[in-house]
């Protein structure tokens, strides 16, 4: 059997859950778990998503692979430790970057737009949505609690406060919503639009498409949203 056979049989194999009893729960410290999720991240560009084993990771972070699968059910869960890792750390900019916008038309829409620009300049995230590991991708963050959380948590204190001001459409959920987005993010790094390719038809193409689904009467131009411009800041 060939040396990229057997590591595809491998990582077919480490996808098996380890059984509860045989797995001590102690919690690694945050600087173990960086750098284990670093090596992770370093064998996933050398490998590939659905090549890399818990064979390679614990290689590289040198530790046993008993020892990673005390800490991650199964190759999936390490797997979505990373990807968290990088999506935190662009929700943490993207909460920045939010900041100079005052609607909340222009805060889903830019947000979005700032993932579509980042996304692919990142390894590790573009990498998801790569022809040969976009299956992966699709499965791994659309089942994720941990990735929907981050994406939840990135909405609630706005719409909290859209709600409030009677901004939204009656029966927006926001983790339904964020899992829609998601979907909406995903189809477009994975296959990029021909028909909306700059910035500016994008972000007319999401008012017109997106904002109608959330808010109440919402406008389709960005210069003309008057009726939902309000300040998000205390005072």
């Amino acid at each position: 059997m060939s040396h990229n056979a057997r590591r595809g049989q491998a990582a077919t194999n480490d996808r098996e859950e380890i059984p509860d009893e045989a797995r001590p729960q102690a919690e690694p410290t945050p600087v173990l778990d960086e750098r284990w999720l670093d090596a992770a991240e370093s064998c996933y560009t050398r490998f590939g998503l659905a090549k890399t084993t818990v064979d390679d990771v614990a290689q590289a972070a040198g530790v046993s692979r008993a020892t990673l699968y005390r800490h991650f059910k199964s190759r999936d869960d390490l797997l979505v430790g990373v990807i968290v890792r990088d999506a935190g750390r662009l929700a943490t900019e993207a909460e920045v970057y939010i900041q100079r916008f005052d609607d909340v038309g222009s805060w889903i829409v830019e947000g979005m737009l700032l993932c579509l620009r980042e996304i692919p300049r990142r390894p590790m995230l573009a990498m998801l949505f790569a022809p040969e590991e976009v299956g992966v991708a699709s499965r791994l963050v659309l089942t994720s609690e941990r990735l929907l959380a981050i994406g939840a948590d990135f909405l609630r204190p706005m719409f909290a406060l859209a709600g409030e001001r009677r901004l939204l459409r009656e029966g927006v959920q926001i983790d339904v919503l964020m899992e829609w987005v998601l979907r909406i993010l995903m189809s477009y790094l994975a296959v990029p639009s021909h028909l909306a390719r700059s910035d500016a038809e994008l972000r007319q193409l999401l008012r017109t498409m997106i904002l109608p689904a959330v808010l109440a009467n919402a406008p389709a131009d960005p210069n003309s949203d008057s009726n939902h411009r309000e300040e998000f800041r205390d005072g």
